[in-house]
């Protein structure tokens, strides 16, 4: 055989060798490569889908309005043009497990009771090109997951405040306290003629739900988290004529403080204001004496000027769809 026949033959040989090396390490490493700078933008955009969402569950607490809001969330990431697969993703909403406070007004002897509880949402990943990384919403902060771990703290394996270097920081953070403080209000006016006794008290408290129906999406599209507000309102009381005997708040102890500590602080020196504004007519206590729950309340001092009481509920459901 002439060598002049066979170099072009070699010559292909190391032309397809060359080939299908650069197509594996571009298969090997500069896929993988964009997928994840790919995925990492995709995770930026669910994290400031996180905090928009935060800030109108806020918005929504200190308002006490019948509102709507609504983010959307983009469930996977990871595609480029060379390679369109993405990875996918759930959004959920869940009910914390246990109660934030208990709201009770005892009526001509009847016992009127309305719980609150808090929910949770968040965003877990499935089959990221980057890492397992997740986000999970509760008790006003955004918690940044990795894994999975049954029964832990948001069911993470590991779970880091988004927004803060620790917990510490995250107990102490204005933004935080504020919201805990804004779940319940309570303002009051004087009778026309006696300004040392109260006519009306108005109480305004705030509980959360998970959406019966649209409580969890999944896949690699978009997603959307959506909060509507819905206001409830009770008179209690006779005007002019017979009060309400008690108005009590019962915070739950087994709840994370120091946000359960917060806002039992801020409803209980609510109401000793308005023992203090209004020392003809109406009493104040608190109890801490339970190992279940702090207590606070007012009532009616009895034969002196009625007041009436207006319990207004605002339900807010969270969504998933």
């Amino acid at each position: 055989m002439r060598d002049d026949a066979v170099a072009p033959v070699i010559a292909a040989m190391l032309v397809l060798a060359v080939m299908v090396t650069i197509f594996s390490v571009w298969n090997a490493v500069a896929i993988p490569s964009m997928k994840a700078e790919s995925e990492i933008s995709h995770l930026h955009e669910v994290e400031h889908a996180f905090m928009q969402f935060s800030a109108d569950i806020s918005n929504a607490v200190s308002m006490k309005q019948e509102i709507t809001f609504s983010e959307t969330v983009p469930l996977g990431g990871g595609g480029v043009i060379f390679n369109s697969l993405t990875s996918s993703g759930t959004i959920r909403v869940d009910a914390e497990q246990l109660p934030l406070y208990n709201l009770i007004i005892f009526d001509n002897s009847i016992e009127y009771s309305q719980e609150s509880r808090l929910v949770k949402f968040s965003y877990r990943p499935v089959g990221n090109y980057w890492q397992d990384q997740g986000y999970v919403w509760h008790y006003g902060y955004v918690n940044v997951t990795k894994g999975f771990s049954q029964g832990s703290v948001d069911n993470a394996g590991m779970a880091t405040p988004l927004s803060f270097a620790s917990m510490n920081e995250v107990n102490r953070a204005a933004p935080v306290k504020k919201f805990s403080g804004s779940f319940i209000d309570v303002t009051a006016r004087p009778w026309f003629n006696s300004t040392m006794n109260c006519s009306a008290i108005t109480i305004s408290a705030v509980t959360f739900n998970p959406s019966p129906y649209e409580q969890f999406t999944s896949g690699n599209g978009i997603g959307t988290f959506a909060v509507s507000a819905s206001l409830n309102e009770t008179i209690f009381g006779i005007p002019d004529q017979a009060a309400p005997d008690l108005l009590t708040i019962r915070v739950n102890k087994s709840t994370p403080e120091p946000f359960a500590v917060d806002l039992y602080n801020k409803v209980n020196q609510s109401f000793r204001q308005l023992n203090q504004t209004y020392p003809n007519n109406i009493w104040h206590y608190a109890d801490n004496s339970s190992p279940l729950y702090r207590e606070t309340g007012i009532g009616h001092i009895d034969g002196r000027l009625p007041f009436v009481i207006t319990r207004k509920i605002m339900q807010v459901n969270v969504s998933a769809y």
